[in-house]
């Protein structure tokens, strides 16, 4: 991936040829919240977030874990003869091809299929309908629109994390997918272009949001990310330049929990901005907080200081639980997690807004990972079984959908290559 001030040379991609991208998730570290308009341009934001790869942990017959690591995010396209508009966002259902304008343009409803990827073309200009250009256009039809602008479109988009993760996936798939219609277009873009672009296909789907994701997707490895006060949003990532011993040590000692949850996202933007509208004082003064948590954060990142980091990150739970009125029973499970890997563990937190996920925590030095983890889900499985039939969901621990993830840093951040015709 190119850097934020030189842009890619465009590329002719000949009719066929699929462009591929593929992108890191991203665990926030510090800051979170600060990066939300219009809190970051009311009060100035301040993020350290790090780019990861991951892989579900597949239990085997010695008791270890077998995995491979990598990048959850995965984008193709291509130009097709065929003028048909070809959308597919799940593996196990079978692509949605669109013939009517309007089937592209309901995509300020989130909750459409294949919202996020009508967004990313209405933004892209691909076909010729264009946030500007988005109601008075010359066509009629999808096909015509696809006609005038070089020939049909096949978009596939891939992720491997769970629905609701608190890894920024919709963020960062969209700039993943942004990235890649650009090139297919024969665009030059650069980095920020990606980072900002990102910001408007949220506010054309009205789910808000900030820009820590895509910030954490885009680019490599730890990043440290601020925002000043005032209009427009102008972002400033840097990238941390961290010796290898230290991404070895926070690689062995991060823990990676998925709960089993979904993230409870609904409503939780909505109470963060009405209590940051009305000022009240307990919020701006986290809001603070977590500004000087970040700058702490960085600098014991810089220092390889892992306790002060989880200090830090535990903090940040606290603060992100405050601010979205959520608890350590947000889903059950959290609470008793925390609970029993707290000897363990310089510090942890929810993955993301808050609410469901992964849960984050670091552990202490000269731990087994695989050893904890054996003792922490028996400890479970055994409270599980001593439950009454009435809360007999509270510790729901599905061998399918929770447990421990793999996860390492991610040193490369976005790929975006153009393959082989097909």
């Amino acid at each position: 991936m190119n850097n934020s001030s030189t842009p890619l040379d465009p590329v002719l991609v000949p009719q066929g040829t699929f462009v591929y991208a593929s992108a890191p998730a991203r665990i926030d570290l510090a800051g979170g919240w600060t990066d939300t308009p219009p809190i970051t341009h009311e009060h100035g934001g301040k993020v350290v977030n790090v780019a990861i790869k991951v892989n579900n942990r597949i239990p085997h017959l010695n008791g270890r874990y077998l995995s491979s690591i990598q990048a959850p995010y995965t984008v193709k396209a291509r130009r097709t003869e065929a003028l048909i508009l070809s959308l597919s966002y799940e593996p196990d259902i079978p692509p949605e091809h669109y013939h009517s304008l309007e089937q592209i343009r309901d995509h300020a409803d989130p909750l459409v299929p294949c919202a996020l990827l009508k967004a990313c073309i209405v933004a892209s200009g691909i076909i010729g309908i264009t946030p500007s250009k988005h109601d008075d256009v010359p066509y009629k039809t999808i096909a015509e629109a696809l006609k005038h602008s070089g020939g049909g479109l096949e978009l596939v988009v891939r992720s491997s994390l769970p629905l609701g993760s608190g890894m920024g996936t919709s963020s960062i798939l969209a700039a993943a997918v942004l990235a890649v219609l650009k090139t297919l277009k024969g665009e030059s873009y650069t980095t920020d272009d990606l980072l900002y672009q990102t910001l408007e296909v949220e506010q054309m789907m009205n789910t808000g949001g900030g820009w820590q994701d895509q910030v954490g997707g885009v680019l490599p490895g730890f990043k440290v990310t601020t925002c000043e006060l005032g209009l427009p949003v102008q972002i400033k990532a840097n990238t941390l330049d961290l010796s290898d011993d230290f991404i070895e040590s926070f690689n062995s000692r991060l823990l990676l929990i998925y709960t089993g949850k979904t993230r409870l996202a609904k409503n939780l933007l909505q109470t963060v901005l009405m209590n940051w509208a009305g000022q009240d004082e307990a919020v701006v003064e986290t809001m603070h907080r977590l500004v000087k948590d970040a700058t702490q954060c960085e600098a014991s990142l810089r220092e390889g200081n892992m306790t002060n980091v989880g200090a830090v990150l535990s903090r940040y739970f606290d603060d992100k639980r405050f601010l979205s009125s959520t608890t350590l029973d947000h889903p059950p499970v959290v609470g008793i997690l925390i609970k029993h890997l707290g000897p363990y563990i310089e510090g942890a937190s929810l993955a993301g807004a808050g609410g469901g996920g992964f849960l984050v925590a670091l552990l202490k030095p000269n731990l087994d990972r695989d050893d904890i983890l054996a003792n922490i889900r028996h400890v479970i499985d055994a409270e599980k079984k001593s439950q009454t039939p009435r809360d007999s969901n509270d510790v729901d621990v599905e061998d399918n959908n929770m447990w421990a993830w793999e996860a390492t840093v991610d040193t490369v951040g976005l790929v975006v290559q153009i393959g082989e015709k097909a």
